[in-house]
């Protein structure tokens, strides 16, 4: 069998009596809801049922499909995945009443997602300060209601990286005694949480209630993966996460990186087929208008481009020498950039494949022209470049 990756062997000690995964880890996608409100993106029904049918080929256990409350538009898209034939789950997000509730039994939604702030700061701007025990009555009479429609509830007391913890626990414990919640969902509404508070609060939650807990944070500081990651090991058994880690403000969770690290680094397999999420990945920015930048983990143009002398070198002779597993993994392909940073052997390589014999001194010439070309056009040529360069300074050469 073909070794995909090779990762640091520090792992087992490192993490020894650290780790308390779920026997399943499923993956939530939240693209087509939260990804749609990083702010610009548009997605009109077609496009949201594209990439529902993307998300739902890579293995995705459950699609939020998005808000049928906010537009005509988005209640037509949610309908249309709901009855596309998809073996993902289709939840969508709904508030805190029976009518967003209603719409979603109304348009074949398999699951509610009810979105009702928990934190103190989040109620007083948005509910003029509603108390403990206001919340946890409409809580208790809402959840109720979405299992009386039959759907699966999954509670969304958003801002839960700033609540009062013993709110929390009081909410979880009656719910756990009602049993009318399929799972919890911590939001870190504003991305101010750090690893250490992700495993805290998921452990505080699972001890409070036995309600599966769904992650979702966001990227404020660049943390979101890495918080996600931690909620996994404390025993989140979801995942909230979006293609490209758009979403709101500096986005969310990016599914392909969380992906790929649990699966690499820790052996967890989500369901995911990994050799396609490069495939989605363009979809996805192609759709919404969101470029990737380059060096994006796992799905960005130039995840695998490699031009240093030194490591192209390296990577000639052992590929694990310069990356932690293999491209196609994720359907992507290595690259070898020619440029002012090349060394003699991959630019050898290149012209060996492409039928140019050299000699030594010849292709030290070459090397310093390439550098000198890429110096003046202020990036790497390409191979039609490359080509004119190599002949020209063997025209030089060879005079």
């Amino acid at each position: 069998m073909t070794k995909l990756w090779e990762t640091s062997p520090l792992t087992e000690a490192a993490t020894a009596g650290l780790l308390a995964f779920a026997p399943s880890i499923r993956i939530a996608d939240c693209t087509l809801r939260d990804g749609e409100q990083q702010a610009g993106i548009v997605l009109n029904p077609a496009d949201k049922l594209a990439i529902a049918r993307a998300l739902d080929a890579l293995g995705v256990y459950e699609i939020e499909a998005g808000t049928p409350a906010s537009s005509k538009e988005d209640r037509e898209a949610v309908e249309t995945i709901a009855a596309a034939g998809l073996s993902a789950k289709v939840s969508a997000l709904a508030r805190a009443r029976r009518d967003d509730v209603d719409e979603l039994a109304a348009i074949g939604c398999r699951g509610a997602r009810l979105s009702f702030p928990i934190s103190n700061i989040q109620r007083q701007a948005k509910f003029a300060g509603m108390s403990d025990d206001k919340y946890l009555a409409i809580a208790l009479e809402i959840t109720d209601y979405v299992k009386e429609r039959g759907l699966e509830c999954i509670f969304s007391p958003f801002d839960t990286t700033r609540c009062d913890l013993a709110f929390l626990r009081r909410v979880l414990g009656e719910f756990s005694r009602r049993g009318t919640v399929d799972r919890v969902r911590v939001v870190d509404t504003t991305g101010c949480a750090t690893p250490h508070i992700a495993r805290y609060l998921v452990r505080q939650m699972k001890e409070a209630g036995s309600i599966p807990i769904e992650a979702h944070f966001h990227d404020d500081f660049g943390l979101a993966v890495a918080n996600t990651i931690a909620a996994a090991e404390a025993g989140a058994e979801y995942l909230s996460v979006t293609m490209n880690g758009i979403g709101e403000r500096a986005g969310n969770a990016s599914l392909e990186e969380t992906v790929v690290a649990l699966k690499v680094l820790y052996g967890i397999d989500t369901g995911i087929r990994t050799e396609k999420l490069t495939a989605a990945c363009r979809l996805v920015e192609e759709t919404s208008g969101v470029t990737l930048q380059r060096h994006k983990a796992v799905c960005g143009k130039g995840a695998f481009a490699h031009e240093s002398g030194m490591v192209v070198a390296a990577l000639m002779k052992d590929p694990f020498a310069a990356e932690c597993y293999v491209p196609e993994l994720v359907g992507q392909a290595r690259q070898i950039v020619y440029g002012k940073k090349s060394g003699a052997a991959a630019i050898k390589s290149k012209l060996d494949e492409l039928g140019l014999e050299t000699g030594d001194a010849e292709l030290r010439a070459i090397v310093d022209a390439v550098k000198t070309e890429a110096l003046r056009l202020k990036r790497s040529l390409d191979d039609a470049e490359l080509v004119r360069v190599a002949n020209a300074a063997l025209a030089v050469a060879r005079a």
